[in-house]
């Protein structure tokens, strides 16, 4: 099944037919060097999103409203940088190019953030360990989106093609999840392994400290590397683009103007609410891996493991899913099914209806997690080729480029999974009253399938809901030619007054 062609006359398009100009394909070198800079931000969530909203709640006891209000007061300082640092890198001119200055300067301050996080002194009262976490995790943010922003932006500048978008995205999606996967095996190998006197090596408050300075050496590293290998390519472009605001009144209005478009208005609620589902889902999962289903730690490895080699071999399929079924269809189709399927494991535990057999419960786990893995893959390479899509609906409409300024607001939207997803798990662990500094197998049953139906058959409803918001987005492939082609009209007619 093909979407339905959504364009016509009145959008003022070229006609699809219409050949348009392309840039020139991107160097394999260029889409590596550009997908590494994504195995820093890999690194990071796994750190943040797995570990810190366990240990602040298990390991150092503050409330899970607190530790969740804390993540929040977080997530509201970013509401307001990540659109500034976008909108301020699509002003910068400077030998280095729009996007590389941020790229140079995030990464130590960034590294230095994530060790503090896991770094709170001891003794301190459960409002200064409230301050801590609050203040760590805005200098976190707040050195990731001078990275995250501009990066993102730089990979909707380096191509304009429908379909090289995805092939982009693919290779940014596919060295995210191996960052992941590189700091989970570091921290269940290494760091949380079974020692003397704990036996579930992620209840050890002294092994945090040097996991984060793992994870913030390795995120340095990471992103060092990719903005000096995509550097040259940067510059080949720098003349191409044009600023499209020049201060935040222009800003502002210019996010006024791409609300008005009710495809970036779909797309942008749209991941807003999957991010959220992610961000509640996540910071919940150590929680269920641990108590709920009473997995070891190497148990737990092997369930994250799973979701995240689904992830990486589904990568290829996003490309061919944009193509047969265009973006928007292929998106909603696979974020549906990948969260059934992540799901029913727990829904069918609480319904009875999952075998109770020791050796049964691990594969049938780490199965279902591998699948919803697979599956979610499509829209994670997905989202960012839409909204490189949604850009050239900006320009055609207002005139001027504004990548950063849109994935400024992408990059909220997916720190809001951190933000608002531990805002609301820590609501819901002091709601269904679980305990903290527990030991696994302690936890009344009670608590436990409360624990079960938040983060199973609740949180699938509001994803499921919040998929309908997506209705009104209408960029499909001949959409966007007629677009790229008007553009590229313009261009010729100015070149020629």
């Amino acid at each position: 099944m093909v979407a339905n062609d959504t364009s016509s006359a009145k959008d003022g398009f070229a006609p699809a037919a219409q050949a348009v100009p392309r840039r020139a394909g991107l160097t394999l070198r260029t889409k590596l060097f550009f997908g590494l800079g994504e195995a820093g931000e890999g690194v990071k969530t796994a750190a943040l999103e797995t570990f810190l909203f366990f240990y602040y709640v298990q390991v150092v006891g503050l409330s899970g409203t607190l530790t969740g209000l804390a993540l929040f007061v977080a997530l509201l300082a970013d509401g307001l940088s990540d659109p500034l640092v976008g909108a301020w890198s699509d002003r910068t001119r400077t030998r280095l190019g729009r996007r590389h200055p941020f790229l140079y300067a995030a990464p130590i301050p960034l590294a230095m953030a994530l060790y503090g996080l896991f770094l709170p002194p001891a003794g301190l009262p459960e409002v200064g360990m409230f301050l801590w976490l609050a203040g760590f995790a805005i200098l976190a943010r707040f050195a990731m989106t001078l990275y995250f922003v501009p990066h993102m932006a730089l990979g909707a500048e380096l191509s304009h093609d429908f379909d090289e978008r995805v092939s982009i995205g693919g290779y940014r999606v596919l060295f995210g999840y191996i960052g992941r996967i590189v700091a989970l095996a570091l921290a269940f190998t290494v760091f949380f392994a079974a020692r003397e006197g704990y036996a579930n090596g992620q209840l050890d408050p002294s092994a945090y400290p040097p996991f984060a300075l793992a994870c913030g050496a390795l995120v340095a590293a990471f992103v060092i590397i990719s903005a000096l290998g995509t550097q040259k390519a940067a510059l080949a472009i720098a003349p191409k683009t044009q600023p499209s605001v020049a201060a935040p009144r222009g800003m502002i209005a210019s996010l006024r103007a791409a609300m008005a478009s009710p495809s970036f208005r779909a797309l942008y609620v749209a991941l807003l609410v999957m991010y959220i589902y992610n961000g509640v889902q996540g910071a919940l999962a150590l929680h269920m891996n641990t108590y709920f289903w009473l997995l070891q730690p190497m148990q737990v490895q092997m369930v994250f493991y799973a979701s995240l080699v689904g992830y990486v071999v589904g990568i290829p399929i996003a490309r061919p899913a944009a193509r047969h079924f265009d973006k928007k269809l292929a998106y909603m189709v696979a974020i549906a099914g990948s969260c059934i399927v992540g799901s029913s494991p727990t829904i069918l535990r609480l319904l009875g209806l999952f075998p109770t057999e020791a050796n049964l419960v691990l594969p049938l786990l780490t199965g279902a997690s591998f699948l919803a893995g697979l599956i979610g893959s499509i829209p994670v390479v997905l989202s960012a080729a839409m909204l490189a899509d949604v850009a050239d609906e900006y320009e055609h409409d207002h005139g001027g480029r504004a990548e950063g300024l849109f994935f400024g607001a992408n990059a909220f939207c997916r720190k809001a999974s951190l933000g608002l997803g531990g805002a609301a798990a820590g609501i819901v662990i002091d709601l269904i009253r679980f305990p903290t500094k527990v030991a696994p197998g302690d936890v009344p049953a009670d608590a436990l399938v409360r624990l079960g139906v938040t983060y199973g058959p609740v949180m699938l409803v509001v994803l499921l809901g919040g998929l309908m918001i997506m209705a009104p987005y209408n960029l499909d492939r001949r959409r966007h030619e007629g677009i790229m082609a008007a553009l590229a009209g313009r261009k010729a007619g100015q070149d020629l007054a």
